[in-house]
């Protein structure tokens, strides 16, 4: 068995102002992680260990700047001294096979566990069996860049305590601002990161940027209040077809999730059609019934992934609101293809709330 598994990225939230937190400058990435398994009280590899170690071998060859850490254990059958040998040994096998096969000796490192470290109960042949082991593991050190942000309200630009997910061609995962929306994160030196920003009662915001070796980032949530509009960037369209382009389909998780994290508002998701340099067309014609579909297409991924149907509507605008009438550039007028978030009313925990 084989699989690959991401490196940590630390994020600290700000410390007061006479706190230190210290931070590490590397992070290691685990680049594979190969399991190979032994029989009850041997240290001979298996014909399929053999295989799968002179694969990985040609993939370490490939490879570099990386170091191998070789773990060893055994069942808990037999005295711990005789274990923590049999565990050696184990190391010892794995360890000569990738020297021979062209692996310098000098990358290599090994523990040896025995039976301290099961990774399934010893009370079965099964158990026993996962416990009979080494892993292989290519690791390799990773420089890290620091990060500082902020979140913060458009309109009183107050921090605000928020949810961030971030992902990059290595790493996803999440985590929350402070009280005042700051926080300071580690992130893969050189790498695209995408960061996703979600709060309560605000839209959503979304930067994707290469991480240099320190970085300062602020994010700018509007509040979801009745009459805010909201464009959702990335979210375009084939030309006279309610068909989203490839490279606009991740933005449609990105909505849901604003729409999972909020209850504090009935939307209209308004559709929009390109049709520059023209009157409006009429609400009968097949270009006004296009904005319609363009908005119905969101508005049905939405509802078939659990968004309520009276948390939201869909309504077509034809060409009557362009972002750029007079459009003659393709990127110009692909942005006139598009579907905007309106909020109709404002609910908060599924309470109507007075007027204001």
């Amino acid at each position: 068995m084989k699989f690959y598994a991401a490196f940590l990225v630390l994020f600290l939230p700000f410390s007061a102002p006479a706190q230190t937190v210290f931070t590490p400058k590397t992070e290691v990435k685990i680049l594979s992680d190969t399991l190979v398994l032994f029989d009850f009280g041997k240290y001979d590899l298996r014909p399929e260990s053999v295989v799968l170690l002179r694969e990985l071998s040609n993939e370490i060859k490939t490879l570099k700047k990386v170091k191998i850490e070789v773990t060893a254990h055994t069942d808990s059958i037999g005295s711990i001294q005789n274990n923590e040998i049999l565990s050696q040994n184990r190391a010892d096998a794995v360890k000569a096979f990738l020297v021979k096969n062209g692996i310098s000796d000098s990358i290599i490192t090994a523990q040896i566990y025995g039976e301290a470290a099961p990774v399934a109960a010893n009370d079965s042949d099964f158990g026993r069996q996962q416990n009979r082991r080494a892993t292989v593991k290519i690791l390799r050190e990773m420089p890290l860049g620091t990060y500082s942000g902020r979140v913060i309200d458009e309109q009183t630009k107050e921090g605000i305590q928020a949810e961030i997910v971030f992902r990059s061609k290595t790493v996803r995962d999440s985590f929350s601002t402070d009280a005042e929306g700051r926080f300071t994160s580690r992130l893969p030196l050189g790498e695209i990161v995408g960061f996703d920003v979600y709060a309560p009662c605000y839209f959503f915001e979304n930067k994707m940027f290469r991480v240099e070796r320190v970085g300062e980032l602020e994010f700018v949530l509007p509040k979801v209040e009745k009459g805010a509009v909201f464009p959702i960037r990335n979210l375009y369209f084939v030309g006279n077809k309610a068909e989203l382009l490839p490279k606009s389909e991740p933005t449609l998780p990105k909505l849901l999730s604003f729409m999972q994290k909020n209850d504090c508002g009935v939307v209209e998701i308004a559709g929009h059609i390109n049709q520059p340099n023209r009157p409006p067309v009429p609400p009968e014609s097949w270009d006004f019934k296009l904005s319609v579909r363009r908005a119905k297409l969101v508005y049905d991924y939405l509802l078939a992934n659990g968004i309520a149907a009276d948390r939201m509507s869909y309504k077509g605008y034809g060409n009557s609101q362009m972002i750029f009438p007079t459009a003659r550039t393709e990127a110009k007028q692909a942005m006139n293809r598009r579907v905007e978030i309106r909020v109709t009313e404002d609910r908060q925990f599924g309470v109507q709330k007075a007027e204001r």
